[in-house]
C-alpha cells in the first residue's frame, strides 16, 4: 500500500479499480495494521541477530484530511513483493498522467499491510568499523582541499555524486539501487562522455593496475550493459546472489572514485574482485 495526503481533491469518498490495484480516496481518520522492519538492515559481523526481521505496528490517521490509498492484491499467492510495488507504481504513473502528478507530492506511508503481507526482508552482515575522530576530520578536510584545487571536478559535480550515492544506500537491493550507484560514475569519471573507458582509466590511475585488467576483472562492460538493459528494456539482468555481488562491486567502485576525488589513497577496496 501507498498512502498520500492531498488538498487537490474534493472532500468526498471515491473508489477506482485498476486491477490488481484498488484506489480509494477518503477522509480520515482511519487505522491500519502495517508491517515494518523489526531491526536494522545491517548487523556487525560476529554479533547474533536477536530481533525479528518484520513486526506489526498500528498506523493511525487522526486528522480529518483527504487521503489517497493505493493497495495491490495479487491474484497469485506466490507473486513476489516486487510485483505489488510495480503495480502500485504503475497506477500512480497513470493517475499522474490522467489527473495530476501533484496528487502524490505528500506521501504518508508506503509498505505492507498485516496480516497476510508477502513482504520479505534481508539482513546484511558487515565488518565493524573502528575510527579515530581526528583521522576522520583530517580526511574530510582533505576532501575540501582536493575539491577546491581540482578544476575538473567542482563542488556541484561532487555534490550530485554524493546525492546519488546517499540515495542508493537507502534503497533495497534492486534495480533502483543499481541505477543510482552506476549513475554516480556517469557524473564522474564519465564526464562529457558515455565511454566506459574513462571509468577504467580513472581506476587505473588510482589503483596502479592496468585499465585492461580492471575492465576484465570488474566486468565494467557487463555493468554498463546491465544499466542499458535496465534503462532501455526495463529489466535488470541480475537476481539473487548475482545482484548482491554486483551491487557490492558498484559500491566499492564508487567509494574508490569518491576517495580519489578527496585526495585519499587507494586502500584495496577492489582487491576482492581482482582474483
Amino acid at each position: 500500500m501507498r498512502l498520500y495526503w492531498t488538498k487537490l481533491l474534493p472532500e468526498e469518498n471515491a473508489i477506482v479499480t485498476a486491477d490488481p490495484v484498488r484506489i480509494e480516496i477518503f477522509r480520515g481518520p482511519r487505522q491500519y495494521d502495517i508491517l515494518v522492519p523489526g531491526g536494522p538492515r545491517v548487523v556487525a559481523l560476529g554479533l547474533p541477530v536477536s530481533f525479528p526481521a518484520i513486526k506489526t505496528q498500528r498506523l493511525n490517521l487522526t486528522e480529518d484530511r483527504t487521503y489517497i490509498e493505493l493497495t495491490a492484491t495479487p491474484h497469485d499467492p506466490a507473486a513476489s513483493p516486487r510485483y505489488c510495488e510495480d503495480q502500485v507504481n504503475r497506477a500512480i504513473a497513470q493517475l499522474s498522467a490522467i489527473l495530476s502528478p501533484q496528487l502524490f507530492e505528500t506521501e504518508v506511508w508506503s509498505g505492507w499491510l498485516a496480516p497476510g503481507g508477502i513482504v520479505s526482508a534481508s539482513i546484511t552482515v558487515a565488518r565493524p568499523v573502528n575510527f579515530k575522530t581526528e583521522d576522520v576530520e583530517r580526511q574530510i578536510e582533505s576532501f575540501r582541499r582536493a575539491l577546491t584545487a581540482n578544476l575538473d571536478v567542482d563542488y556541484s559535480r561532487f555534490t550530485l555524486m554524493s546525492n546519488l550515492f546517499a540515495r542508493a544506500l537507502l534503497m533495497e537491493a534492486g534495480d533502483e539501487r543499481f541505477l543510482w550507484l552506476w549513475t554516480v560514475l556517469e557524473v564522474f569519471p564519465m564526464k562529457e562522455t558515455s565511454d566506459i573507458r574513462s571509468v577504467c582509466d580513472h581506476l587505473s590511475s588510482v589503483t596502479g593496475r592496468t585499465a585492461a585488467e580492471l575492465k576484465e576483472k570488474l566486468r565494467i562492460g557487463r555493468l554498463f550493459g546491465a544499466r542499458s538493459d535496465l534503462v532501455h528494456n526495463g529489466k535488470l539482468p541480475y537476481e539473487g546472489d548475482e545482484l548482491g555481488s554486483n551491487l557490492r562491486k558498484l559500491e566499492c567502485i564508487d567509494c574508490v572514485v569518491l576517495r580519489s576525488l578527496g585526495g585519499l589513497a587507494y586502500t584495496g577496496e577492489l582487491d576482492e574482485f581482482m582474483v
